[in-house]
């Protein structure tokens, strides 16, 4: 069956989060943020806003063009622009909660915006993977890998790197796309935040061809060269001088 990847629009709203909520049922991460459970019309009117004021987000849709049905999708951050002003604004919090469901849900999130934020700050381009699901019903067709694929086609004419938050189950496809896990940084959500036994989250970077085979701690040892020049030699445009 022919799988098509293409923009979501306003009205794929509710079925792109159907995929999304079908695919996630069973993740802790919907108890920390929605720990009443959802109310769909809310969320929906929510993501429209979202939609229409976050300039960097790209959502995209898998179509299974022969039923004519969303099957998978996955929300993107790019940020293609140069400067500070035009880059990811770590969150204040989340806005929807109040009390104790919100001082839990970002004590499991903050850690993860406050890697980001070292790792990339205000001013790197680069491409974020923010969310990806695949309805369980439509799971081993390949679907993830397009969708990933789309992401990788942008940070590749951008010639940006791209960054993830892992699974275990999603490790093989990310390694198979050309995604490092970083060993210099660790993420572990602890047990005395999740209740749960402590599990670590598997950061991932994917550089651009452009960098020739440049690691990411190489490039920010190096002063996140937009040339991805090491040490005074010329990077991959010919360029000896340091950005």
């Amino acid at each position: 069956m022919p799988l098509a990847v293409l923009p979501a629009q306003v009205a794929d709203i509710e079925p792109v989060y159907d995929v999304y909520f079908a695919a996630f049922q069973d993740e802790p991460i919907i108890d920390f943020l929605y720990p009443g459970g959802v109310d769909r019309q809310a969320h929906t009117e929510g993501v429209k806003q979202w939609w229409a004021h976050d300039t960097a987000l790209y959502t995209v849709k898998c179509l299974d063009t022969d039923i004519g049905k969303v099957v998978g999708m996955a929300t993107w951050d790019v940020f293609w622009r140069p400067g500070k002003d035009n880059g990811w604004e770590k969150p204040a919090g989340i806005p929807w909660l109040e009390g104790k469901e919100k001082e839990r849900c970002e004590a499991v999130l903050r850690p993860m915006w406050d890697i980001r934020d070292e790792l990339f700050g205000k001013q790197r381009q680069y491409v974020y993977l923010s969310s990806m699901a695949v309805h369980p019903d439509h799971q081993r067709r390949g679907v993830g890998r397009l969708l990933m694929q789309w992401g990788i086609n942008v940070a590749e004419k951008l010639g940006v790197p791209m960054y993830l938050e892992s699974s275990e189950p999603g490790l093989r496809l990310y390694e198979s796309m050309g995604f490092e896990r970083l060993k210099h940084v660790r993420l572990v959500h602890k047990e005395e935040t999740t209740g749960r036994p402590d599990a670590e989250v598997p950061l991932m970077v994917r550089m651009p061809s452009v960098a020739k085979g440049l690691s990411f701690k190489e490039w920010v040892d190096n002063g996140y060269s937009q040339s991805y020049q090491v040490n005074g030699t010329k990077g991959p445009n010919g360029s000896s001088n340091s950005d």
